[in-house]
């Protein structure tokens, strides 16, 4: 008669092994969502870098021969301290990207004529047919300066830092995230299936590249 190996706690060692790569590739799919939005937080002071090209030439539809493997469902709380998670581990504890049950908000300072200011950005996040998500600016700030919001965009778009599955479109006042351009190497993506931040649910469909 042969013998399983047993692992910890009485569980097959080969069992674990699955177990944990599964896990793996939900915190890789979690976090790296969440990573889009703290890059916003690391381009928000820089100025120089060549224009991106518009957002509506970029967008691009994931391949239909792609199979959904699984759907994702958070909450504002766990979506929120994965965020809090990320900007100290990349030492952007000068900065806070959040979730509320209304928007997204990004806080932080931009530095005008020598000097630094508060900058509070307030998004609207909604999913677009393809899967990917729009952030569409509903108001900002920057002290007491009454500044264009589309200069606010401008200076970000204008970045080399920024991801390439960010796409900044400073004349329509959003910002779209390319789901399926996020690189991993578990060849897996997602596609937004519900942003509810009202009802506390967040759901992304995900999908395996052939």
């Amino acid at each position: 008669m042969r013998l399983r190996k047993l692992g910890i706690n009485g569980i097959p060692k080969k069992d674990q092994l699955a177990q944990i790569k599964k896990i793996n590739i939900w915190k890789w799919l979690f976090l790296g969502l969440v990573s889009l939005l703290v890059a916003l937080g690391l381009v928000v002071q820089s100025r120089l870098a060549t224009p991106r090209e518009d957002v509506r030439q970029l967008q691009r539809t994931a391949k239909t021969s792609d199979v959904q493997v699984g759907t994702m469902t958070t909450t504002r709380d766990q979506f929120n301290d994965t965020i809090k998670h990320l900007l100290k581990k990349y030492h952007l504890s000068d900065y806070k990207v959040y979730a509320d049950n209304q928007q997204i908000l990004l806080e932080g300072q931009l530095s005008l004529l020598g000097k630094s200011y508060p900058l509070y950005i307030y998004f609207q996040p909604s999913k677009l047919e393809n899967g990917n998500i729009l952030l569409s600016v509903k108001d900002f700030s920057v002290g007491s300066f009454q500044i264009p919001q589309k200069m606010v965009l401008q200076l970000l778009s204008k970045n080399k830092n920024i991801p390439k599955f960010v796409q900044i479109s400073p004349k329509q006042s959003t910002i779209t995230i390319l789901l399926s351009e996020m690189d991993n190497d578990f060849g897996i993506y997602a596609k937004a299936n519900t942003i509810d931040l009202y009802n506390d649910k967040i759901v992304f469909d995900l999908y395996q590249k052939k």
